[in-house]
């Protein structure tokens, strides 16, 4: 099915219209199906078994289908892309796509159709699947869709609107999740062994990090190193920290000679990681125990030219480490910094 793309595809799957669609839902979506079973592994072709069982191994697997008239749109998608499933004016879940197979008789089985006119022909494995349980008209609304469409049938979202609709719903595909993963391997070991940095590969994933015990894990650990380099970079330079109302903690806080500034580290250099170091800036920046002067985003390489423009925009200084593990610092625009300054300090 779909080549190569740089950009997964989002297919948009109508899930929850009446009690036929809803029950099919609950048990192959909420609930699912062991393909291992003697039932459904009788109707699987060698090839589709192996398939699934290389992406599940468990041989148990969530499953999604479509009819006839949607093969061409089917023919387009690979593992890997998205359905975002909606019904009940909401934006349910999300998921990955697993294997794509034609296969009315399994499709069959599991919906109790046998209707040859409308029973499901394409059948796709889901994997990696999110409750999102949002209001699909405030939704479509923060992504600039019509409010009314209650998407009746399938469809794609391709093109620009993709990394939008993920970044809104906070999906990360493993693929990206991948490329994060070794991206932070790559500066955890240039860290800890002050090698130069080299980013694996260019992505623009613009979703939170992800929430994987593991990974933020990893996140934090590569945190700590850089911001334990930045100070032994200054040695004569004490630093402290505070935190807020909140229990928030700051990275580092310097005061001297008539300087306050708060700064902020962050173990990738991606555009999400650079909204997110001067989301938090602001926020830390309004609770300094003094008024403060000078916001800084720490980063272990230099973000792209957006991302340094957009702190600069904040008036935030950006600090990066170069490759002879020196530490530079773009600072924003001074009459940028001062028109800031109310900003920082909440109005006042």
């Amino acid at each position: 099915m779909g080549g190569h793309r740089a950009e997964p595809y989002i297919l948009l799957a109508p899930c929850y219209g009446n009690p036929k669609t809803r029950r099919r839902y609950h048990k192959t979506i909420e609930a699912s199906i062991d393909f291992e079973s003697n039932e459904y592994r009788e109707l699987l072709e060698h090839t589709e078994l192996a398939a699934l069982r290389a992406l599940h191994p468990s041989g148990t697997a969530h499953f999604w289908g479509a009819i006839a008239t949607h093969n061409n749109m089917m023919d387009r998608l690979r593992t890997g892309d998205i359905v975002v499933f909606t019904g009940e004016n909401k934006v349910k879940v999300a998921g990955e796509i697993g294997h794509l197979f034609r296969n009315q008789a399994m499709a069959d089985l599991m919906w109790d159709q046998f209707d040859s006119g409308r029973s499901f022909v394409n059948v796709y494995s889901v994997r990696n699947i999110q409750v999102i349980e949002r209001s699909r008209r405030e939704v479509w609304r923060r992504l600039g869709f019509d409010e009314g469409d209650n998407v009746a049938g399938q469809r794609l979202v391709i093109g620009d609107r993709v990394p939008r609709m993920l970044s809104e719903l906070r999906v990360v595909p493993s693929s990206d999740e991948a490329r994060i993963g070794a991206q932070l391997e790559a500066v955890d070991r240039a860290l800890a062994t002050g090698s130069q940095v080299i980013p694996v590969e260019t992505f623009h994933t613009d979703v939170v990090s992800l929430h994987i015990t593991e990974r933020t894990a990893q996140h934090e650990r590569v945190e700590s190193q850089l911001l334990s380099r930045y100070q032994q970079f200054h040695p004569d330079v004490t630093f402290t920290s505070f935190r807020t109302h909140n229990g928030k903690r700051a990275d580092l806080y310097r005061v001297e000679e008539g300087e306050v500034e708060i700064l902020e580290a962050k173990s990738l250099a991606n555009h999400e990681k650079v909204r997110e170091a001067a989301g938090q800036l602001l926020d830390y920046s309004a609770e300094s125990p003094q008024p403060v002067t000078r916001l800084s985003a720490l980063f272990p390489l230099r973000p792209d030219q957006y991302g340094v423009d957009y702190l600069h925009r904040l008036g935030i200084d950006c600090v990066y480490r170069s490759d002879s593990g020196t530490f530079v610092r773009e600072e924003a625009p001074e009459d940028r910094r001062s028109y800031m300054h109310v900003v920082w300090r909440g109005g006042s």
